[in-house]
């Protein structure tokens, strides 16, 4: 880190709020030092609709286009079929003007999906599951500077019932992470082709990379790979990150050999297969799941368990994952921390309760964690009765909540915000480094996001 500011004329940086009519949160350097003023936690957008579509099945994914700076919000539409809006962030109303709605699947269901950004091509991804017999599909595309979107030809991942007889299972809402040194992209999920006692639909983790031809967009997929195992009468549930520290991706999974818990393995790149290594669980915190234990029957959770979307990030102000966890003791649920050296996982197994309501329910009750790599600080929400936000940081070695005692207020309704995520690229650029949350209102079915000042 650079050397920083702390006094200008003898002034502590603290007491100056603005220098020449510029404010302490715009003024980025003196003489090429650093100028680290303070910020407040602030709602810069309150519950807010998100264009006109949606109105299909439940939720809404976000990920972040830094070459044209928009966001790309993608949703099930009413009547059948998945789509997406294109949006930048407008200063002066202090809200998203979205673009047309992009078609991403016309008619089929949409209703399990996943996305993420490739800086590396330039391309925004995405895969879903529908269609007869529940296929998992995917789909590249380039964002234009008039916010349509470029699709390349859909691939179908995996056959689903109707081929097979089994379903495709266990896309959450970060089941797709692209390799930004490669732009390779890891999707995982609950392949049928790898079922558990040829079970319909209990089937192991399972990993495949894609691959896109920038010349048109289209996808080929290696080798699927068993990533985790799951155990009988459930589907193990798997998300994805990348680490951009180690040029790999780390997986999360709530269940290894039958046994449940939280464990953390590193995944990287074998000739186009996933590789699994170093998968490590979470020890010393019995009851904290991802989803709960057989059933999928968390009551609590941090992040909403199997109703919410992101359930980790990378804090790249510390060089740790943060993993929210899921109870069904009524132990309140924790964030918890791991390290990947490269070549080890390293949980730091005191984590910190949230403030927060963690009702989990499938009638609306969920939750999500999203990163401001602006501020270096986290936050998670969670239903008490009124949707709340509680914002956090991790610095190597222990947790501090900045709002437990003023957590921000989503929304009074007691069910929106549901299924829904963040983004896993860096914001910072998009909203004077605000951070944007999305999620679908149980109601209507519609996208809704916030904008959130981190503080700092």
């Amino acid at each position: 880190m650079a050397n920083e500011v702390t006094k200008l004329n003898g002034i502590a940086i603290a007491n100056i709020t603005d220098l020449n009519g510029i404010t302490d949160a715009n003024l980025a350097k003196i003489n090429g030092q650093e100028f680290t003023g303070s910020l407040d936690i602030a709602t810069i957008t309150g519950y807010t609709q998100a264009g006109s579509g949606g109105g299909g099945s439940y939720g809404a994914n976000l990920t972040y286009d830094e070459d044209n700076n928009y966001v790309y919000l993608q949703y099930p539409r009413n009547g059948g079929g998945g789509a997406a809006v294109v949006g930048s962030y407008n200063s002066s109303n202090q809200n998203v003007d979205f673009g047309s709605e992009q078609t991403i699947e016309s008619s089929n269901a949409f209703s399990s999906r996943t996305c993420d950004y490739d800086k590396y091509n330039n391309r925004v991804w995405t895969a879903w599951i529908g269609g007869s017999g529940n296929i998992c599909y995917a789909r590249c595309g380039t964002i234009g500077s008039d916010k349509s979107i470029s699709w390349g030809d859909r691939l179908m991942v995996q056959d689903g019932y109707n081929a097979i007889s089994r379903y495709n299972q266990g896309i959450l809402g970060q089941n797709l992470a692209v390799d930004q040194s490669t732009g390779k992209c890891l999707l995982v999920w609950n392949s049928p082709a790898d079922t558990v006692g040829d079970n319909a639909s209990n089937h192991h983790m399972t990993g495949v990379i894609l691959t896109v031809d920038t010349s048109d967009n289209s996808i080929t997929a290696g080798s699927q790979a068993r990533i985790a195992t799951s155990e009988n009468n459930q589907f193990g549930m798997i998300k994805c990150h990348y680490d951009p520290d180690n040029t790999e991706w780390v997986a999360i999974v709530d269940n290894s050999g039958g046994t449940d818990g939280i464990f953390a393995c590193r995944v990287t790149d074998n000739s186009g297969t996933p590789a699994v290594a170093n998968m490590t669980q979470l020890t010393g915190n019995s009851g904290h799941t991802l989803q709960g234990s057989s059933g999928h029957g968390a009551t609590k959770g941090a992040t909403g368990a199997r109703y919410g979307g992101f359930h980790f990030i990378y804090d790249t102000s510390s060089d740790h994952f943060i993993v929210a966890s899921a109870t069904e003791d009524g132990t309140t649920p924790k964030l918890f921390a791991f390290e990947n050296t490269g070549s080890a996982i390293n949980w730091d197994t005191t984590g910190i309760a949230v403030s927060h309501g963690t009702t989990v329910s499938q009638s609306g009750k969920g939750g999500t964690i999203a990163y401001s790599h602006a501020r270096g600080r986290f936050a998670t929400h969670g239903q008490d009765g009124d949707e709340k936000l509680e914002i956090f940081s991790y610095d190597g070695s222990s947790f501090t909540s900045h709002n437990a005692s003023s957590l921000i207020t989503i929304s009074t309704d007691d069910d929106p915000f549901f299924k829904g995520g963040a983004s896993m690229q860096d914001m910072s650029a998009f909203a004077g480094g605000a951070t944007m949350i999305v999620g679908g209102d149980y109601d209507s079915r519609k996208p809704y996001y916030i904008i959130i000042e981190m503080g700092g």
